[in-house]
Formats: C-alpha cells, structure tokens, sequence
C-alpha cells in the first residue's frame, strides 16, 4: 500500500547528471539525497536539524564525503547458491574500510509513520527518528546502501551498523551551516580488544544487523502471503 502523497514525492526517473552506480536495477530511482513525502511539513524537517542530548556524539559528514555513486562500495549479485540471497543484489566494500569509517548514509523516501504515508509492502523501510514520528525507505528510490544484507545466514556476525548521523545540507545561511539527520552505515569499531581492527576488506560483503524484529515481521508478512521463499529466507534468520 502506497500513498497518493509518495507517488507524487519520488522522482519518476533518474535525472541525466546522475551517474548511476554499476549493476543498478532498472526498475528503482537512484537518488542522491532524501526525497520527502508531502506529508512531511516544514516544521518536522526542522525537528530534523534540532539537536537534541543524544546527538553530541554523532558524526557530522562534510559535503565532500557524499560523493554520488559511492566510491567505498559496489553492488555485486550474489552467486554463492549457499546465502539467503543467492541470485539478489549486495553491498560490497570497493576498498579497504577501517573500523569506524563512514560507509555510506542510508537514502530514500522520508515519511511519516502514518500508515497513509507508509509501504507497508515495503522491505527497505528504516526508523529515522522515532520521536517526530518518521521513517526512510529505499523500496523504489535510494542509493547503495538499500542492498546492504543482514548478517544472518551469511557470517557469524555483522561486520557495520546503522549510526545516527548529520550531514552538512545547506552552507548558506545567515546562521551558519546547517546539518539535518540521517542515518549512516559504518564499520564496526575495532572493539576493546581489537578484534576488529581489520575493518571490512576490499571485496567483502557489507553486513549489518536488521534485528530480530525485522525477520519476525517478515515471517509474520510471509505466513499472510502465504510467501514459501520469504519465509524460509525468515525462518533461516531467526534461527541463525
């Protein structure tokens, strides 16, 4: 279920400037920031660039660091029969990245919560901020990061995160630079032991941690359709 309102928010097709990224499917709009549904007012872009106690410590990105396509990584189709995703599209490191490294910020539609505003067939829906009530979801416009894959099934645990963040979207103003939040994907830290001070080699897969409320959501979505892949890519989640 779709609204009226996000139809009219997302590009009907990628812009000629834009570069599209290798092995970028034809039937999603590559886009290089946030598109808005018009359900999102003015006054809840502004509660975007509200800093709040919790945002002392996210990373502010610099313009410079978007670049568009993302040079950290590259969209491979999986051909290994054995993982959950076998024959779909993933997210891999093109280079080497450090623990803690930005990878790339997670694009799409932002929306409210309502379910008016909401896809509720969606796979690529993630909370942006909980307490404004609103969500960004990659399912028919986004970037890279939408094929970012979680852990489960694949390795014994994840090897990046999701981290709050703000990126630098106007430097014009009387009052000086402005930063709205957004959501980033990261390497994981080194950790107090080191374990994970390799970082993400060039060539591995990105993955992260959808949670276990994700799967079961989607085993719960599966049941309903009655969808025998979708639940056995669930199940095989919930398990690992």
């Amino acid at each position: 279920m779709t609204s009226k309102l996000q139809d009219e928010s997302i590009p009907k097709a990628t812009q000629p400037s834009h570069v599209l990224p290798d092995n970028w499917p034809s039937d999603v709009t590559f886009i290089t920031d946030y598109t808005y549904s018009d359900a999102v007012t003015p006054e809840l872009r502004t509660g975007l660039s509200r800093p709040c106690t919790a945002s002392e410590a996210w990373s502010k990105i610099p313009p410079e660091a978007l670049e568009s396509p993302c040079p950290r990584v590259k969209i491979l189709t999986i051909g290994d029969q054995q993982h959950p995703a076998f024959g779909q599209r993933g997210l891999f490191a093109a280079q080497q990245l450090d623990p803690d490294a930005m990878i790339i910020v997670y694009k799409g539609l932002v929306h409210t919560n309502s379910m008016s505003d909401t896809d509720a067939h969606s796979d690529y829906d993630l909370a942006l901020d909980r307490e404004l009530g609103l969500s960004v979801d990659g399912a028919r416009a986004g970037n890279e990061s939408r094929f970012a894959n979680d852990y489960r099934g694949i390795a014994e645990r994840p090897n990046a995160e999701f981290r709050d963040c703000f990126v630098q979207t106007c430097s014009k103003r009387a009052e000086g630079v402005k930063w709205e939040r957004r959501v980033g994907i990261y390497v994981l830290s080194a950790g107090k032991a080191g374990k994970r001070k390799a970082g993400i080699k060039a060539g591995d897969e990105v993955l992260v941690n959808y949670g276990k409320g994700y799967w079961e959501g989607r085993k719960t979505v599966a049941s309903f359709r009655k969808d025998e892949e979708m639940l056995r890519i669930a199940t095989l989640a919930l398990d690992s």
